[in-house]
């Protein structure tokens, strides 16, 4: 055939991955702490004021930091201490953060500033940008006595009940995005969040922020309506506690707290819905992840939820903690209550005398054989290190064996993949079995240094004909013969309109695996107006595709979208080959891209939820979860074969099922619950919400 054969294929990577995936599961796999962090809306209050704690006097606790630090801490604290000096510096940083400022303005752009800032500011509150700077901050902690990190990915959204909106750290997304079945703010959340897990080991904590998610699930959240089902389920706050509450109902046990969920003291109806979790805890026999702070959300949450005074929030912090160690909070642990259930008790406080107040009670309680619940401290990274170092002392103050647990709650991230799934595929694949595509050479154009050394890492044994490089893209697509688009939805304008890209695509083939973008919005960003036959010979050709997420395991159904004008015939055979290397491919009219999007990208998730279900209950009749997995996993890949080797699902099921047997009493359950009908109108509304994005009514939606 034409040199075409010969091609040389770039990937753009991003920081998003861009499945189609509509819903996020969120599953716990790591023997680690948990903690799920967000907002408790909670109305009463409890108790009276609980005394000053008298202070052991003990050596100067600031005495084990490096002097370099100290230093740094005093800048910090003195510009943070000052309002004229505050104010101005935070909107210098917001200024300097904003990815699209001039390269001498931008912190990711401009190395000295990046300097300064990451050596004054950042290190001051963070653990590190990357895996490498996380864990040497995290060992250097634990080496002053530290007991373990609270670690959390650098993304948050603050919901401002004054304004009723969100506001964001990240993508902003357009009204297309919102009703879209893909929210890069959630995903980007989700990778980070997993990258997190990898970060932390045994006697850590995963902070886990529902809030980094974006405005998207945070603005749901807070207006009691239903976020993407991208996100987790829930109307509401209330809807939030009570996801954590089932996820402590499945990993809380014998004692031992996997998952804490955080309880704001400032709060008026936190005490309420603290007696209300107890009782769940005492009635259903998990253990309680109390995780108990003060507040931060003072300036952005409705005035008439917070306590009057300051006082009245140090006595109601102050109370919840003592009645955790005590075992009586409310009714619950009273004489005519529920018994006191098994709690975990993690106060994180910048207040020195709740804290000691706190251990010294506990300390007397063990000390005296009393009933009482294990107690952890936490802190803030960069913040009251006198606090968490007198904390420490008191081992050898009192002589203990055992002293106070301390932790530090740190962040990490950048100051400011299914490309990766696919390359894998192109590069480890021997092209000798391929007479279509046979490239010899590919490039990966990333964003940043980190994502240079990670797919250097990933592809450490093919270098010799990858080449990767950082933020030159129109210098990649010139080298290039078929270039493909796998970055984040929101990047996809500013990537495209890089001045001279648009030439030098000219008479190449783009694949883009990106969600949310058609192919005549991908033309029209490039060109002004859309491809045709008189004006294609100045053009690239673009293909839209869309790939599931088990494009990571080679599984992936890609949907194609059929072209007009077509593609030439050598460009359909190259996207055909590329593409079932991760698995089958299928070509879809344009105006059913939609519903591919759901029926490829949501199913993966609803199957998940169905396996999740038969292993839980598997549980329930006694089988271990290990070996549950085992076999429900197996049945789906064996039913799957069976299915794909022609025998209709209605034939496979007869063949299950006997008279008055197992199987047919519990498919007889499953059809007078409905499942049938719940199952399909899942998938006719994740269609809908995706064909909600371009406008496009159809008889079938589920909202007429």
């Amino acid at each position: 055939m034409s040199s075409k054969l010969q091609q040389e294929i770039l990937t753009f990577t991003g920081v998003g991955v861009p499945t189609t995936t509509s819903r996020m599961t969120l599953k716990l796999t790591r023997s680690c702490y948990g903690i799920v962090q967000h907002h408790i809306r909670c109305n009463s209050t409890i108790g009276s004021s609980v005394g000053k704690a008298s202070v052991p006097t003990l050596r100067p606790p600031l005495a084990v930091l490096p002097t370099g630090t100290l230093l740094r801490s005093l800048l910090v604290s003195a510009i943070s201490s000052n309002r004229y000096l505050l104010l101005p510096s935070l909107s210098i940083l917001s200024y300097l953060s904003d990815p699209q400022r001039a390269a001498l303005l931008s912190v990711d752009k401009n190395p000295v500033l990046h300097a300064v800032l990451k050596k004054t500011f950042y290190e001051q509150f963070c653990a590190g940008e990357n895996a490498e700077e996380t864990k040497k901050s995290m060992e250097k902690l634990k080496q002053l006595g530290i007991r373990g990190i609270i670690l959390t990915y650098a993304r948050e959204t603050v919901f401002d009940h004054k304004r009723n909106k969100a506001q964001p750290q990240g993508h902003i997304l357009d009204e297309q995005n919102v009703a879209a079945n893909y929210c890069p703010n959630i995903e980007a959340w989700r990778k980070g969040t997993l990258e997190t897990i990898d970060l932390i080991s045994e006697g850590d904590y995963l902070a886990l922020k529902l809030s980094g998610a974006g405005p998207v699930a945070t603005g749901a959240f807070n207006a009691g309506e239903l976020p993407p089902q991208q996100m987790i389920e829930a109307l509401d706050e209330r809807g939030i506690a009570r996801v954590t509450l089932d996820l402590m109902r499945k990993y809380n046990r014998e004692g031992y707290a996997l998952v804490y969920n955080t309880y704001q003291a400032y709060l008026k109806s936190t005490p309420k819905l603290i007696e209300e979790h107890l009782e769940a805890a005492s009635k259903e026999g998990f253990t309680l992840g109390l995780k108990l702070v003060r507040g931060a959300y003072i300036a952005s949450d409705e005035r008439s939820l917070i306590h009057d005074t300051k006082l009245d929030t140090d006595n109601a912090y102050n109370n919840i903690a003592q009645g955790a160690l005590k075992q009586h909070i409310g009714k619950v642990g009273g004489v005519d209550g529920h018994p006191f259930p098994s709690v975990n008790l993690f106060l994180a406080t910048h207040n020195k005398e709740s804290l000691f107040a706190a251990y010294e009670l506990y300390r007397q309680r063990e000390k005296l054989n009393l009933p009482t619940v294990p107690v952890r401290f936490g802190q803030l990274h960069g913040m009251s290190d006198e606090v968490s170092f007198s904390l420490i002392q008191l081992k050898n103050f009192y002589n203990d064996n055992v002293g106070p647990e301390v932790y530090k709650c740190s962040t990490w991230g950048s100051m400011r993949n299914l490309g990766t799934s696919i390359l894998a595929s192109l590069i480890d694949s021997s092209p000798e079995g391929d007479s279509v595509l046979s490239a010899r050479q590919f490039i990966a154009c990333v964003r940043s240094d980190s994502s240079v050394e990670r797919v250097k890492e990933r592809f450490s044994s093919h270098l010799t004909k990858l080449k990767v490089v950082k933020e030159s893209n129109v210098g990649a697509v010139r080298e290039s013969d078929v270039v493909i688009l796998s970055v984040d939805p929101s990047d996809v304008e500013s990537t495209l309109r890089q001045s001279e890209l648009c030439d030098t695509l000219k008479n190449k083939l783009l694949i883009s695996v990106v969600a949310g973008w058609t192919r005549k919005k991908l033309e029209t960003t490039l060109y002004g107006s859309e491809t045709t036959v008189a004006n294609m010979e100045s053009r690239c050709q673009i293909v839209r595709t869309l790939p599931n997420i088990a494009a990571t395991v080679a599984e992936s159904t890609t949907a194609i979208e059929t072209s007009e004008p077509p593609l030439a015939p050598h460009y359909v055979q190259i996207t055909d080959s590329i593409f079932n290397r991760i698995g089958k491919t299928v070509y879809i009219d344009p105006k059913l891209m939609d519903a591919a999007t759901a029926v490829g990208g949501s199913t993966p998730a609803f199957f998940s939820i169905i396996c999740d279900a038969l292993i839980d209950a598997s549980v329930a009749v006694g089988v271990p979860r290990a070996i549950a997995q085992t076999m429900i996993f197996q049945a789906m890949k064996g039913t799957a074969t069976l299915l794909q080797s022609g025998i209709h699902p209605g034939v496979l099921k007869d063949q299950g099922t006997s008279p008055e047997g197992c199987t047919i009493g519990g498919l007889m359950v499953l059809e007078e619950a409905g499942i049938r009908g719940h199952v399909g109108k899942a998938l006719r509304e994740a269609v809908t919400i995706s064909r909600l994005m371009g406008n496009v009514a159809h008889v079938n939606d589920t909202r007429q």
